[in-house]
């Protein structure tokens, strides 16, 4: 009897689940970054730059704060073992904000 109950109360609840899956895409922007991280010989960081950001209507500092958040995410994950390797590694960042915060940047 319980279970029955159970599956009326998850089928009524269902639409409701798949709101919430989508709603990060109606209030927020996604946007993609890529860094270059330079290792030298003695497997040491030479440096971190970001190459690319892909978005075709930001502001200047729009892509600054973009660029910083990269950044950030990139140093973050400079303890990976993965990445101690001499040479270049190129790393691709989603950066997702909502669209008050993002407009606010502005001000």
């Amino acid at each position: 009897m319980k279970a029955k109950y159970i599956v009326i109360l998850f089928f009524l609840s269902f639409p409701f689940l798949g709101n919430a899956q989508r709603s990060w895409r109606e209030d927020s922007l996604q946007f993609k970054v890529y860094t270059r991280v330079y290792f030298n010989k003695q497997e040491q960081i030479d440096s971190v730059k970001v190459q690319k950001i892909l978005c075709d209507y930001c502001s200047q500092k729009q892509v600054l704060a973009l660029s910083e958040q990269a950044l950030f995410r990139t140093r973050m994950d400079l303890n990976d073992p993965n990445l101690k390797k001499k040479g270049v590694h190129v790393q691709a960042h989603y950066i997702r904000i909502s669209k008050k915060d993002f407009q606010s940047i502005n001000q």
